[in-house]
């Protein structure tokens, strides 16, 4: 019996097709489960005629099923199998980055010893930094100007009596130099003794001896 495809199309979650044979005339629709419209129609023929096996014999089905139950759980097994060689192969591995990391740290302490005595070796160690102190200029101290002395002139006294006047020339002038004013001690100033009454008394002459001088002074005129 060849069965052809007649139609077949989606619907929600199942795709339904429908297959026929001419000689006998018979016709079969059933359900797939999924979208099964990009399949072929030779895989769609094989997959209904299967149901309808099924259905006829149950037998026969169960057989079938038990097979494909045995394939699957060999399959299985096999990916257990690969799962725990993967598993053991990465444990190797990790342990082997393990052992790189730390053949990479002795080297890196090798090295850096070995450059060590390298720089030793030919005097390249370097120096102490030393910060330079920070120089200012010195402000420049205030230049004073030297006083000259005014001349004086000098006077000679001659034989004669007369004055000689002598013009003396000016001294060279000296640098002055500031000094400290050193203050004068303040000292209390003498108390000046008021006189006394009878000390007035004595100094003012009375009237009475004036008078009496005035006219022995003028006895003596007339004489």
């Amino acid at each position: 019996m060849e069965f052809v495809l007649v139609n077949k199309f989606f619907r929600v979650g199942k795709t339904e097709v429908s297959i026929q044979c001419d000689k006998p005339l018979t016709f079969f629709t059933r359900e797939l489960e999924g979208d099964r419209l990009g399949d072929t129609d030779e895989t769609l023929i094989e997959a209904v005629k299967e149901i309808l096996r099924t259905e006829l014999d149950p037998t026969s089905a169960i057989v079938k099923n038990q097979e494909q139950l045995a394939k699957t759980t060999a399959a299985l097994e096999q990916a257990n199998q690969l799962m725990e060689g993967m598993q053991k192969v990465s444990l190797h591995n990790t342990d082997d980055i393990e052992e790189l990391f730390a053949r990479l740290e002795v080297l890196e302490k090798h090295n850096g010893i070995d450059h060590e005595h390298e720089d030793k070796a030919e005097g390249r160690e370097e120096a102490p930094h030393v910060a330079e102190p920070e120089t200012h200029p010195a402000e420049p101290a205030p230049v004073t100007q030297p006083v000259q002395p005014e001349p004086q002139p000098a006077t000679e006294v001659a034989t004669n009596g007369v004055p000689n006047v002598v013009v003396s020339e000016p001294a060279p002038a000296q640098p002055t130099t500031e000094q400290p004013v050193a203050e004068a001690p303040t000292q209390p100033a003498p108390a000046v003794e008021q006189p006394t009454e009878s000390e007035t008394e004595h100094e003012i002459p009375t009237p009475t001896s004036e008078a009496s001088t005035s006219e022995n002074n003028g006895g003596s005129n007339n004489e």
